[in-house]
């Protein structure tokens, strides 16, 4: 569902997201949230930023083999270290369906002529692929890198994640990419457990583990080394501080078949 109108008074996965991340986009409520979640895992700040890390080495690998158009799914308010600014001369179309999130982030890329922003739910491929902005900015008969980080654990099993999932790759000129974090409780149980207990009244996220969602990317190569934690996805020197000793997410770099160069291990 799209969200048209603000509500300062309930916190949004955005703006909690861009709290734990450092940023001022924020509002008491999702403050008051992100509180309650980091005193249940005091990893969640930590994994927040590997995982920001992770996706600027997955962004890097996508350029180094050719893939220099970006479509970031459930993108939040673009901050400081997103997409727009690790590939400042690639086109990158933002979605996100908070209200707030797809203002400012309207305003923000306003001055660029390869970024902007779509506010639609990433949940309607068809309608993201079909906005304006997509299809301005976006060469679908070339590779794209689809980035869905931290977001497809807020899709419920209803939701139809594998569904979700193969409108945007099933639509994409083969050998482009799918770079992929979610929540699960395989590496930091307790944690988890106790993250979901601090979400009282909130849509619980789905925390599944790495076999389940690989099974929901039929017809997608993984690139080396696979699921893992996301601080330990091709780490290099600048990522070592952001290593999550109990991470509470993977993140998976796949690609869709068809290009002869793969990135290889």
């Amino acid at each position: 569902m799209i969200t048209r109108t603000l509500d300062l008074d309930r916190p949004s996965d955005a703006r909690v997201h861009d709290y734990l991340l450092g940023g001022g986009s924020n509002f008491a409520a999702d403050r008051a949230l992100a509180r309650r979640i980091l005193a249940a895992a005091p990893s969640a700040r930590l994994d927040a930023l590997a995982n920001r890390d992770c996706l600027r080495r997955m962004i890097r690998t996508c350029l180094e083999h050719g893939v220099d158009q970006f479509l970031d799914l459930g993108s939040g308010i673009p901050t400081a270290g997103g997409p727009h600014e690790i590939a400042p001369d690639s086109p990158v179309v933002c979605v996100d369906n908070e209200h707030l999130a797809a203002t400012q982030g309207e305003l923000l890329l306003s001055g660029s002529g390869n970024a902007a922003m779509v506010h639609a739910d990433v949940r309607d491929p068809n309608a993201v692929l079909a906005a304006e902005p997509t299809r301005r900015l976006l060469d679908l008969d070339r590779p794209v890198a689809v980035l869905l980080f931290g977001v497809a654990h807020l899709f419920g099993e209803h939701h139809h994640p594998a569904e979700v999932i193969r409108g945007y790759t099933g639509a994409l000129a083969p050998g482009s990419f799918l770079a992929l974090s979610h929540l699960t409780d395989e590496f930091a149980p307790q944690q988890a457990r106790d993250l979901l207990a601090a979400l009282p009244g909130c849509p619980p996220p789905a925390l599944r583990d790495r076999a389940s969602l690989m099974s929901s990317l039929e017809g997608l190569e993984a690139v080396d080394p696979g699921a893992v934690p996301a601080s330990d996805w091709r780490p290099d020197a600048t990522s070592e501080d952001l290593r999550v000793t109990e991470p509470l997410s993977f993140a998976l770099l796949a690609r869709t078949p068809g290009r002869p160069n793969s990135p290889g291990s």
